[in-house]
């Protein structure tokens, strides 16, 4: 087995502790890659695990790399015991799509070589995962490997092995042990590291669904709509707390979202028409067909019978006329209906002066649902 060790103090991205708990130190962190003879840990081996984790004594990031120098069931055995002994000092491991793959062939391996292993008992990150939590931005991606996000953020990889081509190189390594094929199977995985490092700060996207933002302004615009008629929109900027590094969007059928460092705006179309507020204590109203609207019963006593009839669920509301913004979500606002059993709901615009409370829930209602529906 060889250990190789570098310093990543100067091209180590800031860390994002919005990943995780106030309390949790630096030193508490471990970022690991592996890289296997096969997809299956039952017909195939690991041959090396990468990691980045922070020296306290160097006062860096520092990647630390097992790289096993042949197909020799010892040499898995020793890179396997290195990775469990520095596992075993950590809190988080964190990872890009390791809950599919990296953490069930690791256990497997150890398992299969009656190892023990710490996995279980860390904290599991998956990078992957939680990107993925947030769709609206992403899926207009062509695919969601790590490659085409580190594109996203303008990684400058320099490693150009592919997967296939990776296992190839370490055959090829086994039989020559040729230092540079060894420096190229380390770049690969270096690469994997400091590229997973790169994705962080687009975690910083949730602080649209954490409430981590002032809401800086709110206003009406005027815009085509996609067949050239002027549509009125209202436009929602908010200030973030921490910059999103690259500019983004999300389009989500009732709004559209754009991020750009700090600044995230928000674009909802202004509807107009006649909706129905439902009241829901419908017993203590009636229903003036006339009128086509219910009054409650203090207030209809008052009038003759023959004009009044007790409200159903369905009868029991007032009309509103005016201008609306669709609601997705409970937000703190009185919420409109086309009909009773209308599924979309909506909220008067504009709002009252006295709503703060309202808008803010209203807009994390927004976001909410726009950011992570499928």
């Amino acid at each position: 087995m060889i250990t190789n060790k570098s310093r990543l103090c100067p091209l180590s991205p800031e860390l994002d502790f919005d990943f995780f708990p106030e309390h949790v130190s630096l030193s508490e962190l471990l970022f690991f890659d592996i890289e296997t003879t096969g997809l299956s840990p039952k017909t195939s081996q690991v041959f090396l695990i990468g990691a980045v984790q922070y020296s306290d004594k160097l006062q860096a990031f520092e990647s630390i790399q097992f790289l096993a120098e042949s197909t020799d069931p010892g040499e898995e055995l020793q890179i396997l015991k290195a990775f469990s002994q520095l596992a075993r000092e950590k809190q988080f491991l964190i990872h890009f799509n390791g809950t599919s793959f990296d953490l069930p062939y690791l256990r497997h391996r150890y398992e299969a070589l009656q190892l023990s292993h710490p996995l279980d008992s860390c904290h599991s990150l998956d990078l992957y995962r939680e990107l993925l939590s947030m769709p609206a931005f992403f899926r207009q991606m062509s695919d969601h490997k790590q490659k085409t996000f580190e594109l996203l953020v303008q990684y400058p990889r320099k490693d150009k092995l592919s997967g296939k081509e990776m296992i190839k190189a370490y055959k090829a390594y086994a039989l020559s042990r040729a230092s540079s094929t060894r420096e190229q199977l380390f770049l690969h995985n270096l690469d994997d590291l400091k590229g997973m490092l790169s994705l962080l700060p687009l975690r910083r996207l949730k602080q649209l669904l954490h409430h981590s933002y002032q809401i800086l302004e709110t206003t009406e615009i005027q815009e085509p709509d996609i067949t050239g008629a002027i549509q009125t929109q209202v436009l929602f900027i908010l200030c973030l707390k921490r910059p999103v590094p690259v500019p983004l969007s999300a389009n989500a059928g009732f709004c559209y979202i754009t991020v750009l460092k700090e600044k995230a705006k928000i674009k909802m179309p202004v509807f107009e028409g006649t909706l129905r507020y439902f009241y829901k204590d419908y017993k203590n109203y009636y229903y003036l067909p006339f009128e086509d609207e219910a009054i409650h019963k203090s207030v209809a006593a008052y009038l003759d019978a023959s004009h009044r009839q007790k409200a159903t669920a369905a009868t029991c509301y007032k009309k509103i006329s005016g201008q609306f913004l669709y609601a997705p979500g409970t937000p703190d606002l009185p919420l409109l209906q086309e009909e009773y059993h209308s599924k979309e709901h909506y909220v008067s615009w504009p709002f009252t002066s006295s709503s703060d409370i309202g808008l803010k829930s209203y807009l994390h209602e927004v976001l909410k649902t726009a950011i992570t529906q499928k």
